[in-house]
């Protein structure tokens, strides 16, 4: 059954409910500020361990004006957002993750959908390999 913010009670459930998510400025300008920063040629993620280290990892996602129009905009914020939802079974546990497309990049399917594990568990690993769910590496 699922729960009132959108999360099943499943292990691997597909969701992006409130739990899974940054929303206030406060929790966007925490990790920001203390966060550690990891980037390649599509995005950049800034990573800081959670509060609730056992809790399922929670992404945040800003998109500069500088990265084009509204509609450009807004096709980052889908695509992001529907890679990180697909594959939050794969991702290591208990982070916070703000991303953020690197400038000039283009927004791609397949270029997201490889960045976004790949440097959620280079964040892992330096802040804390203790929280990597096994076999990710």
């Amino acid at each position: 059954m699922a729960s009132r913010d959108g999360d099943s009670a499943g292990p691997f459930s597909l969701s992006f409910g409130k739990s899974r998510r940054l929303v206030s400025s406060r929790q966007f300008a925490k990790i920001l500020r203390s966060g550690t920063f990891f980037a390649d040629d599509v995005l950049v993620l800034c990573a800081r361990v959670s509060e609730d280290v056992r809790g399922p990892s929670r992404l945040g996602i800003t998109i500069p004006k500088k990265a084009g129009s509204a509609v450009l905009r807004n096709r980052w914020k889908r695509l992001i957002r529907e890679s990180f939802r697909t594959q939050q079974h794969n991702l290591p546990l208990g982070f916070d993750f703000v991303v953020r497309p690197k400038k000039d990049a283009i927004p791609r399917w397949q270029a997201i959908e490889r960045s976004i594990p790949r440097l959620a568990r280079r964040a892992a690993q330096r802040l804390g390999p203790q929280s990597l769910p096994p076999n990710t590496i």
